[in-house]
């Protein structure tokens, strides 16, 4: 049951955790099994901001040995190379962790990485990449790495598209893994928190902070407010972490967002089970990877934002950037502006550090004092890990106030209903139902996005959310202008994230 303000004002908790994304979310469960009383807010639903717009691959790693000029960046910085091995590391185990126990949540492809004569990649570097790579992981979660020569491509999606396919020497290729909607990633640590007894809300703004002996952190939403006190802090707000921290007194910037643009086009049917990565002009990353719907997602862009991070969109210049890397690295697509069914961008809460001009991507805590605590550059794969070590960081502080108990990272499903009528292809109504009843959805777009991910498998009509609102309306006491006014709000949300939806 969801507490009203009312009732929680001067509750006391031993950690307060401020933002329900991934890593929050993540930080929440870990705490709650460690015995510690938790409270988790995120002003609006959880992972609604960075995490449900990211380019959604659960990646080996190999995403960090990727630099403009490889040998010369890690020779000339070993700090590099060691942020990239740990990374890597991360990246590997927690790719292992997932495809084992969550593998209905993911979508396994193969994934293409073209190697052409004078690029900035030779074969060897690929070799030891993949042979570090595959010493960090499972056994039994298996790369599959392979690299074939230019005389064995014929079977191969993408490769009659590619660029100077004279200059192609090999291509490899690897096991890959794509979340399905990320946003129940988020929610499953969040309801496992919840059932652990952690008091979970969305919705719900911490206004201010305050230190004397405990922290006494203000809360609001549309009913009013609240007063809750904590010993310790955590800070998980992603992009908006510095307003956070001005709420608290502190001055000290700690976020550097950029903005990861996607376009998703309509690929042939060969193409199904199949992404490639490549390294774009200016020496990045640069995916088109199977998604959801038979479509493919092309991204990410990487450029500094400052703009308001509830309102960031794709636009002209990213979607022409995006196609442009496309054209160069894959001009056997032909894609164009009209081949985009529709985009989405998201802004990344890395760290801020001088030395790093497009922000810094590991992923560190920051001990802002008086049992404050804070995350930059945590990305979705890498939250198990994230919510393990802000536990221990925890632990410097207080002791557990409860006894530990066992968290469950296994993935929830809604009771099955055959007498239910179907929604679509996926879902039962019933499905809509639990989701509305049972995991904390305030409204329609709560439903259909990070509880069911109804939005991602299809082109929902307005007479598709009509019904969707309908099957629920009765158990939320919804009536007819209210059914009509979630439709509407749904609508502009789909809008507002997928741009040409």
């Amino acid at each position: 049951m969801r507490m009203s303000l009312t009732e929680l004002d001067g509750a006391a908790f031993d950690t307060v955790i401020i933002g329900g994304g991934i890593n929050g979310a993540s930080a929440a469960q870990h705490l709650t099994a460690a015995g510690y009383r938790v409270m988790l807010v995120e002003k609006g639903d959880f992972a609604s901001g960075s995490t449900s717009r990211s380019t959604r691959i659960l990646h080996c790693g190999l995403r960090y040995f990727e630099t403009p000029s490889p040998l010369w960046d890690f020779a000339l910085a070993p700090s590099k190379l060691r942020t990239a091995l740990r990374m890597a590391r991360q990246s590997m185990e927690m790719r292992g962790e997932l495809a084992q126990d969550s593998p209905a949540r993911l979508r396994r492809f193969t994934m293409l990485f073209p190697i052409h004569e004078g690029g900035a990649y030779r074969g060897w570097q690929v070799d030891l990449a993949f042979h570090l790579l595959g010493r960090y992981g499972p056994k039994d979660v298996p790369l599959n790495y392979d690299r074939r020569s230019a005389a064995h491509l014929q079977d191969l999606p993408f490769v009659a598209q590619m660029r100077d396919v004279e200059r192609l020497t090999s291509v490899a290729t690897f096991t890959e893994y794509l979340y399905d909607w990320p946003e129940r990633i988020c929610l499953d640590a969040v309801l496992d928190a919840q059932r652990m007894g952690a008091t979970v809300r969305n919705y719900t703004e911490a206004i201010s902070l305050q230190h004397s002996d405990t922290w006494t952190v203000t809360l609001g939403d549309a009913t009013g407010t609240a007063r809750v006190s904590a010993p310790t802090v955590l800070n998980m707000a992603g992009i908006w972490i510095d307003c956070v921290n001005t709420a608290a007194n502190q001055s000290k910037r700690l976020i550097y967002g950029t903005k990861g643009a996607h376009v998703a086009v309509k690929l042939p049917e060969a193409f199904r089970d199949y992404g490639i990565a490549t390294v774009n002009s200016v020496g990045e990353p640069h995916y088109c990877v199977p998604s959801q719907g038979g479509l493919h997602h092309i991204g990410p862009t990487e450029t500094p934002y400052g703009g308001d991070p509830d309102d960031v969109r794709v636009d002209a210049a990213d979607r022409s950037f995006l196609l442009n890397e496309t054209r160069l690295a894959l001009p056997g697509l032909s894609l164009t502006d009209d081949d985009i069914v529709y985009s989405w961008a998201g802004v990344r809460p890395l760290g801020f550090d001088p030395a790093f001009p497009k922000g810094k991507r590991s992923t560190d805590i920051h001990d802002l004092g008086r049992g404050m605590f804070a995350l930059t550059g945590g990305p979705i794969m890498t939250h198990r890990a994230a919510g393990r070590a802000l536990r221990d960081k925890v632990a410097e502080v207080i002791r557990p106030s409860q006894p530990a108990q066992s968290l469950d990272y296994a993935p929830r499903h809604p009771p099955e209903n055959p007498n239910s009528p179907p929604f679509d292809d996926r879902l039962r109504q019933s499905d809509l139902v639990h989701a509305a009843t049972e995991e904390q959805a305030q409204n329609l777009t709560d439903i259909l996005f990070a509880r069911t991910g109804a939005v991602y498998h299809a082109q929902l009509s307005d007479e598709d959310l009509r019904r969707a609102a309908q099957a629920v309306s009765a158990h939320l006491g919804w009536d007819a202008s209210r059914i009509e006014a979630e439709v509407h709000a749904t609508r502009n949300r789909m809008g507002h994230l997928f741009d040409l939806y």
